[in-house]
């Protein structure tokens, strides 16, 4: 069974019932862990994983919302007495992750982070718009303006797509357009941008994430509809799983 879940719909913001960005993606029992926000690593547990069965991590980007939790993942691996990893993890990211992922390791000293002994951490610096995890391919593609990137993906004739930080734009509709599952940004567009962006792309089902505020899917969909959207818009919230 595969599944997609959103650990964390949230934002910078602290709040109780949200944790910041993160995707799980279970691909044929492979995790692969888009964007590391902080409260990630205890909802990893609440679905079932825990942080040394994680081997691939995808940063969108650089942002502490984003990545906060990186640095609680990568010590329990290295010093957990109960659960210490064994295998190798891989990073992969924009241009930039190498610098800082190495400056994180450097930070904590040689061996705060990781144990080179037992396991090394692979970094993946993603340079033309498609890396593979195994025999999975990806599209890694920029979003605008702060160094975002979607990811977008085929699985079982399926195609998927998670923006990350995004704005309203001509890649993100390209990102977007004629997908099946669509995990959006909806914190730093408008209302009227969400529904111009469902009536643009004709995603068949747009989950709202990166929630700032409050939202009205009925409202949205209404208007929508209105504009000639075929899709359905839903409200995301943490732990929202879907079978793939």
């Amino acid at each position: 069974m595969s599944y997609l879940t959103l650990l964390g719909t949230g934002t910078c913001q602290i709040e109780h019932e949200r944790r910041a960005s993160s995707v799980l993606l279970e691909l044929d029992h492979t995790p692969i862990l888009f964007d590391c926000g902080h409260g990630i690593v205890q909802r990893l547990l609440e679905v079932g994983i825990q942080h040394n069965q994680l081997e691939h991590i995808i940063l969108s980007h650089f942002h502490p919302d984003h990545v906060s939790d990186l640095i609680p993942l990568l010590q329990a691996g290295a010093w957990s007495q109960q659960n210490p990893r064994h295998v190798d993890l891989n990073i992969y990211g924009p241009p930039g992750v190498t610098r800082f992922i190495t400056s994180l390791l450097d930070l904590f000293g040689a061996n705060g982070l990781r144990q080179p002994k037992a396991y090394q951490i692979h970094i993946h610096e993603i340079t033309d718009n498609r890396f593979s995890i195994g025999k999975q391919n990806f599209e890694f593609l920029s979003l605008p303006p702060a160094g975002n990137h979607g990811l977008r993906f085929r699985w079982h004739d399926k195609t998927y797509a998670i923006t990350g930080d995004s704005h309203f734009h001509a890649q993100e509709i390209n990102l977007l357009s004629g997908v099946d599952v669509g995990i959006i940004d909806a914190g730093h567009i408008s209302d009227q941008e969400i529904i111009e962006l469902a009536i643009a792309t004709q995603a068949r089902q747009i989950i709202c994430s990166h929630l700032y505020r409050q939202l009205d899917s009925q409202q949205l969909q209404t208007q929508a509809q209105h504009g000639g959207y075929t899709g359905t818009i839903q409200i995301g919230h943490d732990l929202l799983s879907l079978l793939l």
